[in-house]
């Protein structure tokens, strides 16, 4: 596999890693920065991957704290959020590592459900 540069002057490779390596901050950067069609997919698909799960860890949170105030109901509640905050932020770890080392690897990786939303923004 050849070395292919990309219009900010690195290795297409390190790019689509680097499109994951801040969430959904880093592929925004590099969405509006970056012309290479491989590296934008990888910064769209970070976008959105990571941004929902930002926004869904957000509003789990705000829930939490909401109920929270609630006092035989946050009681109820506190554990079964907490745990699937925990479940989230493990995903969104694991999603994280795995989508650096897939795009290092495979230069046309694609999520399954994701995929479907990025192909009309690239």
């Amino acid at each position: 596999m050849m070395n292919r540069m990309t219009s900010l002057g690195f290795d297409e490779r390190l790019e689509r890693v680097l499109a994951y390596s801040l969430g959904w901050v880093s592929g925004l950067i590099l969405f509006f920065l970056e012309k290479n069609r491989n590296v934008r997919w990888h910064a769209v698909q970070s976008m959105v991957t990571f941004g929902s799960l930002s926004i869904l860890v957000f509003a789990i949170s705000l829930l939490k704290g909401f109920l929270a105030w609630i006092p035989l109901l946050g009681w109820l509640t506190s554990a079964g959020l907490g745990l699937l905050l925990s479940v989230l932020w493990w995903v969104t770890i694991i999603l994280w590592v795995w989508l650096m080392v897939m795009a290092f690897v495979k230069e046309d990786y694609r999520l399954p459900f994701v995929s479907d939303f990025v192909r009309y923004w690239v």
